[in-house]
């Protein structure tokens, strides 16, 4: 095995072990209320999801993925704004998710990268480096694209709400 291999594997391993951190340290407890952040990424997630589209016309058989997908990041952000819980404290408004749903989602989409990887390592060589230069390789999998659907119309619906609420407790907390 090559050295740079192993090298490119324990950094994806390392970085993704952190975005877990991150992701399930922002998702248990309460998190700031925070404007711009929301509006960051709820572009981000906007822009994703024009990306997977466009790259999923070449192959049209994942319209039906995203439009699964779409339906089920749609659900799935009905239930987390259902059950979503705000807090007024000294230096402004903090919300706390629903853990069961971010759990979920987290789990999906982790489940889902490694299975790819693993995949992906299986191969051998040449295959490798072919699926590692290709944006495009994500977008053949029906299954793949579905789970970013999940995710970008989880996220995209939830920020949004969170923009929209934020908005209405600033204007209750004046008028108070």
């Amino acid at each position: 095995m090559d050295v740079r291999h192993i090298a490119i594997t324990a950094g994806f391993t390392v970085l993704i072990a952190f975005m877990l951190y991150r992701r399930f340290k922002r998702s248990v407890g309460f998190q700031k209320l925070t404007r711009s952040r929301l509006i960051f990424r709820s572009v981000l997630f906007g822009v994703l999801g024009c990306v997977f589209l466009y790259l999923g016309m070449m192959h049209p058989i994942n319209f039906v993925a995203d439009a699964v997908g779409m339906a089920g990041g749609l659900l799935l952000s009905y239930y987390a704004v259902k059950h979503l819980r705000f807090e007024k404290r000294q230096d402004g408004w903090y919300y706390c998710t629903h853990i069961g749903i971010e759990v979920t989602v987290l789990v999906l989409f982790m489940s889902r990268i490694g299975y790819r990887l693993i995949g992906v390592y299986l191969q051998d060589p040449a295959a490798q480096a072919a699926a590692a230069n290709s944006m495009q390789d994500f977008t053949k999998d029906p299954l793949t694209v579905g789970i970013f659907f999940v995710l970008i119309a989880y996220y995209l619906r939830y920020f949004i709400h969170l923009l929209r609420k934020e908005k209405q407790l600033d204007l209750d907390t004046k008028s108070a």
